[in-house]
């Protein structure tokens, strides 16, 4: 390069404003944060949709006495012997239940017929909830999974 390059160069550099201090997050409202608890999630699920639940948490504390509550991924799960075998949300759209496995629902196909489901999720109205005897078999089905 010339020295008159150089020079050109030298002259063409941009001075940049001093950095402005990041700006602060606004507070994440309580409603947002996640539950630290299963009481503290059902808290905020109003209507239809808590009566199931609480019909369905029901259902899991007596078909598995032994099973922990606790939050999975910002949900209400239950956990045996350290491991999560079931779980449950309340969605724009109704009631979720998640047996924490992608392949639980496939295990029982002609018993979800009628449901929408997903690989991990089970989608029911929270006017039909899931029977007593579905919610047995499904977490009977991820018992024996977590077994073998």
């Amino acid at each position: 390069m010339s020295p008159r390059s150089l020079a050109t160069k030298a002259k063409k550099k941009t001075v940049r404003p001093a950095s402005k201090p990041p700006k602060r997050k606004p507070p994440v409202p309580a409603a947002a944060r996640k539950p630290a608890t299963m009481d503290d999630y059902l808290a905020r699920v109003t209507g239809n949709s808590r009566v199931a639940l609480d019909k369905l948490r029901g259902l899991i504390r007596k078909a598995v006495p032994d099973a922990e509550e606790c939050i999975s991924y910002a949900i209400p799960a239950f956990r045996l012997h350290g491991t999560v075998i079931a779980g449950f949300a309340a969605t724009r759209a109704g009631c979720s239940y998640f047996p924490f496995s992608g392949s639980t629902l496939a295990t029982l196909g002609e018993d979800l017929r009628g449901y929408d489901k997903t690989k991990s999720a089970l989608h029911f109205s929270p006017d039909k909830p899931l029977p007593a005897r579905l919610v047995r078999k499904l977490l009977k089905a991820r018992i024996d999974e977590t077994r073998g």
